[in-house]
């Protein structure tokens, strides 16, 4: 199926959006709107998509001049999930300000109900799931992610990519039972992918998550209850999407919050002119004892906490 639009109609993004959803006439497709870039004035908008399925799963491939619009499926009475297979040009998916680029040789599964703004580059070219969400939360899922962003080069994805291309290969000869199988299989294998890498952790959100638990150590330095659990209950996240959003940096949060007591604990030393002890400064910044304080210390700075409280 082929969609052309003259760039130089005066009403072409009207009639771009006319005809694509005759194109998607009684599917639950996501797009709200749909406009060509302002830059493109001459020539023709040209995109084809070719629909498929998998049991309940919706296929599509896709390939497409530059275009651009809102996506979200707000109104739904079933929640569903996207996942783009970008092959070449690129996709950009913005919310709340934040944009997310999804180049080629990314996997990028997110939440259709959330309102997003999208760009489709020039020439861009993509397989595209929309599938039920409770199907992949029936595989053992705890949580689905709003966003996430996949390599494509990741073993979970290459298993998820070659069944795809062999489903595609047989289905037309595949019967009610084959398909049943051949949909859960991808399921398994999608979900497989997500597990393995940060179902939890929006992976585009990590960089605010890590500043906000970085906040959180800050404020609570002295707490002897400080811990990954008691910081993921403030920030209203799961320990899984704490840790998973530290995965990708060298310090973890609690070497953070280590660091931070060693740092508080020699300015103190250096400031108190020998007022406190080392053990004092060692149990007001909750080290187990005196020589664990003082190993720990050294390592970090390379020096003993006794040199520094005469």
């Amino acid at each position: 199926m082929h969609i052309e639009v003259p760039l130089a109609h005066e009403r072409r993004d009207e009639l771009l959006g006319q005809r694509w959803r005759t194109l998607n006439d009684n599917r639950p497709w996501q797009v709200h709107s749909l406009r060509v870039p302002r830059q493109y004035t001459t020539g023709h908008y040209r995109c084809w998509l070719e629909s498929s399925s998998i049991g309940d799963i919706g296929v599509s491939e896709q390939y497409g001049d530059a275009v651009e619009g809102v996506v979200g499926l707000k109104r739904a009475a079933e929640r569903r999930t996207v996942v783009h297979i970008m092959r070449s040009g690129g996709l950009s998916l913005t919310e709340a300000g934040r944009t997310v680029q999804v180049p080629p040789g990314t996997l990028c599964v997110r939440d259709a109900q959330v309102p997003r703004e999208f760009a489709y580059r020039p020439g861009s070219r993509a397989r595209v799931l929309l599938l039920p969400s409770e199907h992949l939360t029936a595989t053992g899922l705890d949580r689905l992610p709003s966003l996430t962003l996949i390599s494509q080069k990741a073993p979970e994805a290459r298993l998820l990519l070659g069944q795809l291309h062999l489903i595609r290969e047989t289905r037309a000869d595949l019967s009610p039972a084959g398909v049943r199988a051949a949909q859960q299989s991808v399921l398994q294998l999608l979900a497989g992918a997500l597990m393995a890498r940060g179902i939890s952790a929006d992976s585009a959100l990590r960089p605010s998550l890590r500043t906000a638990a970085r906040d959180c150590v800050e404020a609570r330095l002295l707490d002897p209850q400080l811990s990954p659990a008691e910081i993921a209950r403030t920030l209203s996240v799961s320990v899984r999407t704490l840790h998973r959003a530290f995965a990708d940096v060298d310090e973890s949060l609690m070497a953070y919050a280590r660091r931070r007591r060693l740092e508080r604990a020699r300015e103190e030393l250096v400031t108190m002119d020998g007022r406190y002890t080392v053990s004092s400064v060692a149990a007001r910044w909750h080290f187990a004892d005196v020589s664990h304080f003082s190993r720990a210390f050294k390592r970090q700075f390379g020096e003993t906490p006794s040199s520094l409280a005469r």
